[in-house]
């Protein structure tokens, strides 16, 4: 586990770095700002053996925006919104009209929290796992999944089941293809403490009984757990 340098972290709070190739990747970066705390999407590039300090990503008028995840193949890529209110919205940005739109409101659900957008690929077929504190989940924030149609179109989600959600918060999925198993961190009991990240071998909301990935954890908080390849991943 290597730290990585004042280019990237800060006296803030550094989270979601996702390295997307050999040279480029993106972060979250939040401050405190008068007792709330505010966070921006920032892209770095990789030069002489080194991440470099972080241009600011412009995606519009939002108070704050975090959690990027660009999924392959695609002309778009996906982030949360939190406006002055605290609401949270999962949105896109598409690549070709430089617009931000907001995803239906089968995945924003009114009066809820809807965060955090992973996509993966199960026998071709396209899923978007997020986290939301939505009626019908175990307690807290749940991990929950929306299937989508050739189409493009979200399915309505569906709770990914009392193996990965508990009365609990967890949050950050990362659907890692290479080993078929879904990690994500939460703060039950019985951890090391704090977050804890877990890894779980299933797909869509049949899944085996987590693994508390303990080389990682520590009595503090691990999250946003991402693999760029066999050998490489980041967290928080």
């Amino acid at each position: 586990i290597e730290h990585l340098s004042d280019a990237i972290n800060s006296y803030g709070s550094e989270s979601n770095f996702v390295q997307i190739n050999e040279n480029t990747a993106y972060f979250s970066s939040s401050t405190l700002e008068d007792e709330r705390y505010q966070s921006v999407i920032f892209s770095t590039l990789f030069i002489d053996g080194s991440w470099q300090k972080g241009k600011y990503i412009n995606l519009g008028k939002f108070y704050s925006t975090a959690n990027v995840h660009f999924p392959k193949n695609e002309l778009s890529f996906y982030f949360s919104i939190y406006d002055q209110e605290g609401n949270c919205k999962i949105a896109f940005r598409d690549y070709e009209k430089q617009i931000t739109e907001n995803l239906n409101n089968n995945i924003n659900l009114i009066n809820s929290t809807n965060t955090q957008p992973h996509f993966g690929l199960h026998d071709e077929q396209k899923v978007m796992y997020f986290v939301s504190d939505r009626k019908g989940g175990y307690g807290g924030l749940d991990i929950w999944l929306s299937i989508i149609d050739k189409n493009g179109n979200f399915g309505i989600p569906i709770n990914a089941g009392a193996k990965i959600n508990s009365k609990f918060h967890e949050i950050t999925p990362f659907f890692n293809e290479l080993e078929g198993e879904l990690y994500f961190s939460s703060d039950r009991n019985n951890g090391l403490g704090g977050f804890d990240i877990y890894k779980s071998n299933g797909r869509l909301n049949l899944w085996g009984k987590p693994i508390n990935v303990i080389q990682l954890n520590s009595k503090q908080n691990e999250m946003y757990l991402t693999f760029y390849n066999e050998t490489k991943g980041y967290f928080s």
